[in-house]
């Protein structure tokens, strides 16, 4: 197997999150200089403290055998243990296991609640997925959307890196607005008229 026999659309494909300038910096890095990167969200590389009460949650559901340590125990919060002993009782196969393809229900229950507290609209967990992360999130959308290769996809310049990316390795056609950097980056729907416009005259759907 060589180059000529992988899909042409990877070939083309560049993630800027791994491209020339990440690659770059860690040769930098190997030589000794000192790199912050800033490619992606990662605060606890530059000492943020992460979140007490995941960690102390994520503790007891990860090695349940703790909860029953009085001393440990002690010194959490209630809540924690509560909401602990809540998971640990709606998940019982543990975090390890499979889960439903769409995801864990009461999890996807509490999200529904979110959404209908925040939007006021009515939200059904059984129509809900849960994905890990939103990278595979926005990969999920992007397959359900293409249709052909005069599928168009209207992404925000700046834009994250994987819409491109994806968008290449779909072998579907990118299509840019910009976004109003003078205005704190406010979408203009002018703009997003005039980018549509001129897609659907190049035969774009």
């Amino acid at each position: 197997m060589n180059l000529a026999d992988l899909n042409p659309n990877a070939l083309k494909t560049h993630y800027a999150v791994r491209g020339k300038i990440v690659a770059r910096a860690q040769k930098l890095e190997k030589e000794g200089r000192k790199i912050i990167y800033c490619n992606i969200g990662n605060p606890q590389a530059l000492k943020q403290k992460p979140l007490t009460f995941v960690r102390q949650l994520l503790s007891l559901v990860e090695y349940p055998e703790l909860i029953e340590i009085k001393e440990l125990i002690d010194k959490l919060p209630k809540d924690i243990i509560e909401k602990a002993k809540f998971i640990l009782q709606e998940n019982p196969n543990g975090t390890g296991a499979y889960t439903q393809s769409e995801g864990i229900p009461f999890i996807r229950m509490a999200v529904s609640e979110f959404i209908e507290k925040r939007d006021n609209i009515k939200a059904d967990y059984k129509r809900i997925i849960l994905t890990d992360g939103a990278s595979k999130g926005i990969q999920l959308v992007f397959t359900l959307l293409m249709k052909n290769e005069k599928s168009g996809f209207m992404i925000p310049i700046p834009q994250y890196p994987l819409y491109s990316a994806t968008i290449v390795l779909y072998g579907a056609k990118q299509i840019n607005y910009y976004l109003d950097e003078e205005k704190n980056w406010e979408l203009n729907e002018n703009e997003l008229n005039h980018s549509l416009n001129k897609a659907k005259e190049k035969g774009i759907e």
